[in-house]
């Protein structure tokens, strides 16, 4: 184990990376983290400060960090560059120590640690302890923290063997040797992530060293992924242990202690990293590809047409998501933060814009195979309706969606199908008759969600033609619609149990008001969503997300919301942050 936290550390990056690290190590071990890795301050050299002891039998002691990734050699030591480790020491001890130790700790003895994920170079060695030597006083001393002492560290107290049992342990090795296998190395990394995220019998405390191990393993998986450019693994884990690490931090937010405020930070820092791998994966594997012919189709490398429908939607469902996260962060921005501002802004129209090459450019994605796609669908229509200029897209693709149903339903050809299981659905339909229809087409989330979206945008053709199919086709179909409920917020997060409610019955073959107005008042009586922990504390894409991830419906409020905006103003531009669930 020691070995595999060794190359993690090792491939750590010194920003955001390995000084984010180490004030849960720090916390871990009992000191008190004082200062943090800052953006756009002055630190004088210092990345992380920390008061406090090591160990039993050691001394209190302020510990100034000054962190650098990988192995510490000349380039990196002197070589002219300020951010070099040499100036950046004697920036501490020239500035830092006299001027911004706390008060509190003036009179406590200090110690200056150089911190790196690899090990000093021969080439550098003597120059290192020369310095060191030629500074070191009664009241200053030094110390390496290298990689194998922070291994070490994390080693004994964020993976102790009383938190993180052997089982455990393997879990994490199974996971980084199967990453070649990706849904192999999910398997046993979402194994992990349910034990450590069990809070049942668990204190508070207990809970926050959990949700830190499980950050820690984490970013171990990715950065083995990273160097094996295979980000699948990882990217279905983040999107796991986000949803598992809500449940079990959801106890702090009510509070306002030290413990419920680490708890959160953790939390917050998972949901970063769950950001940081949806953006690699977006960003370097489907975006830079969307716009090009068949190009990801073809990269399915598929054994048949369903191996390309189904990874496509996948895709489109993940690119949809990414992009609703980014539109949380644009909302929590201030407004005077125009960088960040204009950061968010730009990712918002660059996924929308992906989404929509991505339809054009890959025809699978006017013909679902499974009536659980309707997930991906609703998520990447909702994200494109969020502005109004997309709503011309929307319509064409609804309308090629539809028609092109109507014609499979019609040839017996590859329709939509509640068939599960992979080897099912490859020969689907085996029988070209209505006997047959009518076994794999029992009930659909998909066309009421599609004649939904098309009353409230007002698409008359698309809309027609669901009608159609329902009453040429499918009259046995149930069409119906899912509600979350009481039992939701205890089940969902880590869905370790089925819940939630169903209407029945939606009339889509109404006129466009009466289907509205059947699906308000509905969702009038069942308004259970709004009661998610994840809405009230305004962190609606967790609850998109976890609809994705465990394939269950997205709640109609999305929708609905949508439209009551729409009925509230005389113009449309842009959909306001508060749409769905924030407001």
């Amino acid at each position: 184990m020691k070995l595999v936290i060794r190359q993690y550390l090792a491939s750590l990056k010194e920003r955001g990376e390995l000084d984010a690290l180490l004030p849960d190590l720090l916390s871990q071990i009992g000191c008190e983290v004082f200062l943090k890795p800052g953006i756009g301050s002055r630190q004088y050299g210092v990345d992380v400060g920390a008061y406090g002891k090591l160990s039993e039998d050691s001394e209190n002691k302020v510990y100034l960090f000054s962190v650098k990734s990988g192995d510490l050699n000349r380039k990196d030591w002197s070589s002219g560059n300020p951010q070099d480790l040499r100036p950046s020491i004697e920036e501490i001890i020239d500035v830092f120590i006299p001027t911004r130790i706390p008060v509190e700790y003036k009179s406590e003895p200090i110690e200056i640690c150089l911190c790196f994920g690899g090990e000093v170079k021969e080439e550098v060695r003597a120059n290192v302890s020369g310095f060191l030597e030629k500074h070191k006083s009664n009241e200053l001393s030094f110390s390496e923290w290298n990689g194998d002492r922070l291994a070490a560290l994390i080693e004994k107290h964020l993976l102790k063997e009383e938190l993180l049992p052997e089982n455990c342990r393997g879990l994490l090795r199974k996971s980084l040797a199967m990453i070649d296998e990706p849904d192999i190395s999910f398997k046993h990394f979402s194994q992990l992530a349910y034990r450590l995220t069990n809070t049942e019998g668990k204190k508070p405390k207990q809970t926050l060293t959990a949700i830190r191990q499980l950050y820690l393993c984490l970013w171990i998986l990715y950065s083995w992924c990273r160097d094996e450019d295979n980000l699948e693994s990882i990217f279905l884990s983040t999107e796991l242990s986000l949803l598992n690490a809500w449940e079990a931090a959801k106890f702090a937010f009510d509070k306002k202690n030290k413990l419920a405020i680490a708890t959160l930070e953790t939390l917050n820092s998972i949901q970063i990293l769950n950001m940081k791998v949806s953006k690699s994966y977006l960003e370097e594997k489907i975006i830079p590809h969307a716009g090009n012919l068949y190009a990801l189709s073809h990269a399915v490398k598929p054994s048949c047409a369903v191996d390309v429908n189904l990874k496509l939607f996948d895709v489109l469902g993940r690119l949809a998501l990414g992009g609703c996260w980014a539109y949380w962060y644009l909302a929590q921005t201030n407004e005077e933060d125009t960088h960040t501002l204009e950061y968010f802004s730009n990712i918002v129209s660059k996924y929308q814009e992906s989404i929509k090459k991505l339809i054009v450019n890959n025809p699978a994605l006017f013909t679902p195979y499974k009536d659980e796609q309707a997930i991906d669908l609703v998520i990447a229509m909702w994200f494109l309706s969020l502005n109004v200029k997309h709503w011309s897209d929307i319509h064409a693709w609804l309308v090629n969606i539809t028609q092109n149903i109507y014609q499979m339903l019609e040839l017996h050809d590859n329709y939509p199908t509640t068939i599960q299981t992979y080897a099912e659905l490859i020969e689907h339909p085996v029988e070209k008759n209505e006997e047959y229809r009518k076994s794999v087409t029992k009930g659909s989330i998909l066309y009421p969600y599609i004649s939904a979206f098309s009353a409230v945008m007002g698409f008359q053709e698309p809309y027609e033609t669901v009608k159609k199919i329902k009453e040429k086709f499918l009259p046995h179909c149930n069409f119906q619609v899912f509600f979350f409920d009481e039992e939701s917020e205890k089940h969902f997060y880590r869905f370790d149990k089925m819940h939630g409610a169903t209407l029945s019955d939606v009339c889509v073959t109404e006129p466009p008001k009466e289907l509205i107005k059947q699906l308000n008042d509905e969702c009038q009586q069942s308004d259970k969503v709004y009661e998610l922990s994840a809405f009230k504390y305004s962190l609606w894409p967790i609850i998109l997300m976890g609809c994705r991830h465990y394939r269950l419906p997205v709640p109609m409020h999305f929708i609905l919301d949508l439209y009551k905006h729409t009925q509230n103003s005389e113009e449309v531009s842009t959909v306001d942050s508060t749409v769905s669930v924030a407001e």
